[in-house]
Parts: structure tokens; C-alpha cells; sequence
């Protein structure tokens, strides 16, 4: 063997040590974590995955809450518990995100994820009557929820819902953009390389967040290591790739909601430019935030004056106040 072959074969030697290296770092680490931070709430089989579903509180209608595109149910912040001091409470992670097990047998859709939470909410004996919350993609998928679904729902709350007017072919194109990124992230927490980076403060996107929160309440900030610990997980990045991927797909969907007829409907919309969003596409985020409200011929606007798009970190109270009328009307 020539020291040319020699070296590539030391090479590769090393390079292996250190990817099992990576592996067990990662393998040990996320024992280590599920023990530290314990799921609150049941892990639901829906047939060869779980979700991960928490319901709090005592009475009726039950709130049923679906967070905005790959985010865990903890980013509701405290309006699940302020909500559960005056009915029953159910939040919940979609698979892959959260403590829930991943399913990517199949692209990450509104229509996937209608069809899952059915199943869950069925499965774990949460009988309607529902209203349902959603954030931000959370709620372009209560939406199509509550149209599937109408002898069930007796309210629903959009939270600056996403929508499918609004996207622009620039808008297109930055998401495509980021999808290589999130391979990239998937890859890297696999062999344990995105621990290590965050673990060290060296990650961008978690010191980004980790500045922004601590604007918000302690026990919101609390928080952030549990976050933490679900963007270590490989199948948290494929997941968010596919719910991006799929974004699409999952706009085509919602085309089939035309009406949603008398339904108790309350629409909530950030009030509070961002910086980096044009006059322009801020009045035109509002202004079809309002259309949602034609949906239903029993609708309210209701704008968030002091939040940006994180209206359940931001303005938490304004969510239960909504959530609290549509409660006492049904």
C-alpha cells in the first residue's frame, strides 16, 4: 500500500470515529434531555407514530390549538393555562414537531394534519363540541378543519393566519431558498454537529431567538431550552422542510373553503409592523386578514395594536379575552 492510499485510508478511519462519535454524543445527549425536560400531557398511537397531546382545565367547549409552521405547542406561551382557568384546554404538536413522533410517510400538508388531529382528538376521547385556535399555518389548518368538520366546531379563533393571497412569486422563492438549509440542519443533527454548535452559543438562528425572548415574561423565557432541545432532533428539520415544501399543496387545499356559513368567527391581526416588512405589504397582510372575516356571517376583526406576527407571546390576553367570548357564547 503506497502512503498516498495509506493516508486516505487514516482519513477515512478518522472521519468514521468522529461521525460514531457524533452519533453517540447525539443518541446519548437526547436521552439525556427527554429525561430533562418530560413531556406534560399523553403520547396518543395513531398507528405506527404518536402525537404528543396536553389538555388542561375543566368544562366546555374544549379549545383545541394548532401552532404556526414548525412550531411546537409550547410557542403559545401562557394562553393555554390563562384559558384553562375557565374551560378545558387542548394543545398539541404535530408530528414531528414537539415531543410528537415524526411522520413523513407522507407530505406535510393542511390536509395531513386535519386528518391527524381528527384522529388524535378521536382517539384520546376529546369529544366536541371544539373551538378551534390557530396560529399562523395552525390556522390556515383549523381552517380547513372547521369546514370538514362543521357539526363539531362551535368556534374559531385565526391568529394572524396564514394566507394563501398573500404569497407573492418572491415570496416563492425565498422558501425554496431556505429548504436547502433546513437539509443542512437535518444532516447536521444527526451526527450531533448541531448540539454541539448550539450548545456553545455559535447558532445563529437560536441566539436570534434567544435575544428576542427576553422581552417576554419568565416563564415564557423558560422555555427556550425545551425549544432548544426539539431543534437538536433530525426529524425537527425534515419535518419543517416538508411542511415548507408543501406549503403549496397546502394553499390548494384551503381553495375548497369558500364559507364557513354562521360560524363564530373571530379573526385577530398584527398591528405592529415589522421592520423589515414594506408599508405597502403590511397594508396588505390587514386588509385580507379582514377578507377571512367573509367566511362566516357571524365574524369579528380584531387588530393587535402593540404585536407583530407573535401575537401569543406578544398580546397572549387578547387571544383568551377571544377565545373567553366565543366560550360563553356557546
Amino acid at each position: 500500500m503506497t502512503i498516498t492510499e495509506k493516508l486516505i485510508w487514516l482519513g477515512l478511519g478518522i472521519i468514521s470515529v468522529g461521525l460514531l462519535s457524533g452519533i453517540f454524543y447525539q443518541t446519548v445527549s437526547e436521552a439525556v434531555v427527554r429525561h430533562k425536560y418530560p413531556l406534560l400531557g399523553q403520547l396518543v398511537d395513531l398507528g405506527g407514530f404518536r402525537l404528543h397531546l396536553n389538555c388542561i382545565g375543566q368544562g366546555t367547549p374544549t379549545v383545541v390549538m394548532d401552532a404556526g409552521a414548525g412550531a411546537p405547542s409550547i410557542t403559545w406561551g401562557l394562553v393555554p393555562q390563562k384559558i384553562a382557568e375557565f374551560t378545558r384546554v387542548c394543545t398539541y404538536d404535530r408530528a414531528g414537531l414537539g415531543w410528537s413522533d415524526p411522520n413523513l410517510r407522507t407530505p406535510r400538508t393542511s390536509q395531513q394534519s386535519v386528518d391527524e388531529l381528527h384522529t388524535l382528538l378521536t382517539k384520546a376521547g376529546i369529544k366536541p363540541p371544539y373551538i378551534l385556535v390557530g396560529h399562523s399555518l395552525g390556522g390556515a389548518n383549523m381552517r380547513l378543519y372547521a369546514s370538514q368538520y362543521p357539526e363539531d366546531v362551535v368556534g374559531l379563533v385565526l391568529v394572524d393566519s396564514s394566507l394563501e393571497s398573500y404569497m407573492t412569486s418572491e415570496t416563492w422563492k425565498r422558501i425554496k431558498r431556505e429548504l436547502w438549509l433546513y437539509q443542512v440542519m437535518r444532516v447536521a443533527s444527526r451526527v450531533g454537529v448541531l448540539r454541539l454548535i448550539g450548545e456553545l452559543n455559535l447558532l445563529p438562528i437560536l441566539e436570534e431567538i434567544k435575544q428576542k425572548i427576553q422581552k417576554y415574561p419568565l416563564a415564557v423565557q423558560a422555555l427556550f431550552d425545551t425549544y432548544k432541545s426539539y431543534c437538536y432532533r433530525p426529524h425537527y428539520w425534515a419535518t419543517v422542510s416538508s411542511e415548507y415544501a408543501n406549503l403549496e399543496k397546502s394553499f390548494e387545499q384551503l381553495q375548497a373553503v369558500t364559507s364557513l356559513n354562521n360560524l363564530p368567527l373571530l379573526v385577530l391581526v398584527q398591528g405592529a409592523k415589522a421592520p423589515e416588512m414594506s408599508d405597502e405589504r403590511f397594508q396588505r397582510w390587514q386588509e385580507l386578514q379582514l377578507d377571512l372575516t367573509k367566511l362566516s356571517s357571524n365574524s369579528q376583526y380584531i387588530i393587535a395594536e402593540t404585536s407583530g406576527h407573535l401575537i401569543p407571546l406578544e398580546q397572549p390576553d387578547l387571544i383568551v379575552s377571544a377565545v373567553r367570548q366565543l366560550v360563553e357564547r356557546a
